[in-house]
């Protein structure tokens, strides 16, 4: 995976930071070169080996048309008719967190945000609802360059449809 300092990239849970350098420190004597990731001013850093990053699921940010695609995944998704127990749905929206893939964020978003059009979320779907749209709308901002809050609009239109 080639990086340079400066690129944006999106970390798994975490979302959008910026490659602010690459540093060397010493692991249990051995040298290690990390890339420092800074993720803006309350957000703190990261670092992760430059050896390790496509295993840790570190990438760029999604392309600008890959994000209409990601609109249409929300706005398509609908509403499981049976839901299964909260543990089974717990373990798949974390797998879903973790991925690290705008298209099943979107989907887990959409899914959310028709049950949510039926029933309030429980405390734990909100959370994770909540953690998914800022982590989504996050990199959409990377993405387009676009002000968060003309992103967050966009976000309440592709949920209303």
């Amino acid at each position: 995976m080639n990086i340079e300092v400066g690129e944006r990239v999106v970390v798994p849970g975490f979302g959008v930071g910026v490659v602010e350098a690459v540093e060397k420190m010493e692991v249990e004597t051995t040298p290690v070169e990390l890339y420092r990731i800074g993720f803006g001013e309350d957000g703190g850093h990261m670092w992760i080996p430059l050896d390790r990053m496509g295993a840790e699921g570190v990438r760029g940010v999604m392309s600008e048309e890959r994000v209409a695609s990601t609109w249409e995944t929300i706005e398509s998704t609908v509403a499981p008719e049976e839901r299964a127990n909260w543990n089974r749905r717990q373990r798949r929206y974390n797998e879903a967190l973790m991925s690290n893939q705008p298209k099943e964020l979107a989907a887990l978003i959409g899914e959310l945000g028709a049950v949510q059009a039926r029933k309030p979320l429980s405390f734990g779907e909100r959370k994770i609802f909540d953690k998914a749209r800022s982590l989504l709308v996050a990199e959409i901002v990377a993405a387009t360059g676009q002000e968060a809050s003309v992103v967050e609009t966009r976000m309440e239109q592709a949920l209303a449809a």
